[in-house]
């Protein structure tokens, strides 16, 4: 419907090629994200580079869908898995603050101007960013990447991110830096 709140960033990244539904007619808005679809996403707005298979993760094994893309972010160094166990947990839904470090990351691979940030105690819930998604979101809130839910008030870092939420903070991503 084209008046749902994320209808025209959805549509953008429809045709940008960044994010397409879960089949033909379906985009799945409120359904949560992967950590693997995270990837995918970064590496197909990096023009899907050739990527030869090594095991880099134990859960990332070859020739599935995301295998590619989870090798190149690994090789850039934009996801680098779980420090404890050294997984990358490809089907672990993403929450907000790893989305934010791993776009943080990849505008550091890039190159992009990463020095604005903002503080971000004026939300709610500022004390459950995670220490290492804190520099991040520091990025991700001064440049206007995450504008926060419920009204602007709650960041919800831990929160599970829904493609609706990807789609748009892509697209401000793409408008901010890759215009």
């Amino acid at each position: 419907k084209d008046h749902d709140w994320f209808y025209n960033n959805v549509y953008y990244n429809y045709f940008a090629e960044t994010m397409t539904g879960l089949d033909d007619t379906h985009f799945g808005p409120n359904e949560t994200l992967a950590r693997a679809q995270f990837a995918v996403i970064l590496y197909r707005m990096n023009d899907t580079p050739e990527v030869e298979y090594k095991k880099t993760f134990p859960d990332v094994l070859e020739n599935i869908w995301y295998t590619d893309a989870i090798l190149w972010a690994a090789d850039t160094k934009v996801v680098t898995g779980y420090s404890d166990t050294g997984m990358l947990g490809p089907s672990d839904k993403i929450s907000r603050e790893q989305m934010a470090v791993m776009l943080y990351r990849y505008a550091q691979y890039k190159g992009y101007d990463t020095a604005i940030s903002a503080d971000y105690d004026a939300f709610k819930d500022a004390d459950k960013v995670s220490a290492f998604a804190k520099e991040a979101m520091e990025w991700a809130v001064g440049n206007g990447i995450i504008s926060g839910k419920d009204g602007g008030t709650v960041l919800d870092p831990q929160g599970n991110a829904t493609r609706a939420e990807c789609a748009t903070i892509i697209m401000r991503f793409i408008e901010k830096f890759e215009k």
